[in-house]
């Protein structure tokens, strides 16, 4: 008892410590970027997608109401949570980055819970850890984005989820369906993952079925209730119950558009351009309903990639191999302010894996590749361990549990595809680092018992 008293009292002095490293790293961060300083809020924060949510959640703060022409276009979750912190602290950017640390450091707490629940403390301490040395999900915590947030709230799901599944308690599941909701009122990114959630319900409890049935629809239930709000709001407002219209965006504008810049050889300035030349004529205007201008953009993509599949397809699958490759220089440099050799996004994007990092060598400043050589030692280590992991957990037959962990990081990896910036790894990363984790606690384990007889 005594033993086990002292071993619980040394896992949270470790967890403690990691937390608190993290937060001095993260706010020394804060420091360097400077986010009150009036230039890097004008060229650095308040840009593209930033400054969209800035000025939706100024509008809601100021009028309650959703009134900004971004509307449906962006989900309601991050500027909601944008609003409130402007409305305790003021209107400046740098309070709602500051708040990112927070979420981010509640992200690695949650990390050593859930790997405590799937496997033990011993793994939950080193999922933490090697969580909070991930120089994305760090950097991310300096960009007006949804990262952080959708992070904090996704591994919050998971953790009700698993204690779900581990305890049978209608509550957990709830939760489970309640908070996924949240996620993808942040970031639709999460519209099929709860299928996934779903269907794997009902393989976890194939001795079960009844059960299985019964928590499932719990979880999809919930899920929809708590979407159900905006989707009737979007429903009363332009005449289609659904979450978002950025959909048919994404496809038309990123998978087709950067398709055809590779395959025609031109810019993708070009390529959009010719696009939307096209769409006018086929009534699309830029003062039309949000949802018929997304039929239209989905229209259009899927003439284009259905007549070049294999080709599409192709380049889709190299995309997501490349999504897990990137080393991401430009998010940590322009965060760090360090001198960096920017890429026009043909060059980053529209280029093989080898002649990347040929060219990556061959272009890059010496910070640069310093930074993406730590970025590289980690993603190794991390799958190196991952798939040991995978290969143990199959000898110790927790095949379903291996394929909801590698399942999980697989969809956020292909729903993102072609465009392989390494900020659409971060949703998959804490599914490869638990795996990780449990390679690595296995290894560890073997050296002891090793050790010992030998003595």
């Amino acid at each position: 008892m005594e033993k086990n008293n002292h071993s619980i009292r040394s896992s949270r002095l470790v967890l403690w410590m990691i937390l608190l490293v993290a937060l001095v790293v993260r706010v020394l961060i804060f420091i360097r970027f400077e986010p009150w300083d009036s230039t890097v809020i004008s060229r650095q924060i308040l840009i593209f997608d930033q400054l969209q949510y800035h000025e939706i959640a100024r509008t809601l703060l100021q009028t309650c109401t959703f009134q900004s022409e971004f509307i449906p276009f962006r989900t309601p979750g991050y500027p909601v949570y944008v609003a409130f912190i402007y409305g305790l602290f003021g209107e400046q950017p740098y309070f709602v980055l500051f708040s990112h640390i927070g979420l981010n450091l509640l992200s690695i707490f949650l990390m050593y819970k859930i790997g405590k629940e799937l496997f033990s403390g011993k793994v939950g301490l080193a999922a933490a850890f090697l969580f909070s040395l991930d120089a994305h999900h760090t950097m991310f915590i300096y960009y007006f984005l949804t990262e952080s947030i959708y992070t904090t709230i996704f591994l919050l799901g998971l953790y009700t989820y698993i204690r779900g599944l581990k305890t049978n308690r209608l509550l957990f599941f709830l939760l489970t369906g309640f908070v996924y909701g949240l996620s993808m009122l942040i970031r639709p990114i999460s519209q099929y993952y709860i299928y996934g959630i779903f269907v794997f319900t009902l393989m976890w409890y194939y001795k079960d079925w009844k059960n299985g049935i019964k928590w499932a629809a719990v979880v999809i239930v919930a899920y929809f209730i708590t979407i159900a709000p905006w989707s009737y709001r979007n429903y009363h407002t332009f005449g289609h119950y659904a979450v978002s219209n950025i959909k048919g965006y994404n496809f038309l504008f990123w998978n087709a558009s950067y398709f055809e810049a590779k395959r025609q050889q031109k810019t993708i300035e070009e390529i959009n351009a010719s696009f939307i030349d096209t769409l006018k004529t086929r009534g699309w205007r830029p003062d039309s309903n949000p949802f018929e201008k997304e039929r239209i953009d989905g229209e259009l993509a899927k003439e284009i990639l259905t007549a070049n599949f294999p080709d599409y397809l192709k380049m889709h699958l190299i995309g997501t191999v490349k999504i897990h490759l990137s080393v991401g220089t430009q998010s940590l440099t322009d965060v760090l302010h360090i001198p960096a050799k920017k890429w026009t996004e043909e060059e980053k994007y529209t280029n093989g894996v080898i002649p990347l990092i040929q060219k990556f060598f061959a272009t890059k400043t010496i910070y640069e590749i310093l930074l993406g050589s730590f970025v590289a030692v980690f993603l190794g280590i991390v799958y190196f361990f991952a798939a040991i992991g995978i290969w143990r957990m199959i000898r110790e037959k927790q095949i379903l549990l291996m394929l909801f962990l590698l399942g999980s990081a697989g969809y956020f990896a292909l729903a993102s595809g072609i465009i392989s910036y390494a900020r659409y790894r971060l949703p998959s990363m804490p599914f490869y680092i638990l795996l990780a984790c449990f390679g690595m606690a296995f290894l560890w384990d073997k050296y002891q018992k090793k050790k010992l007889s030998a003595k």
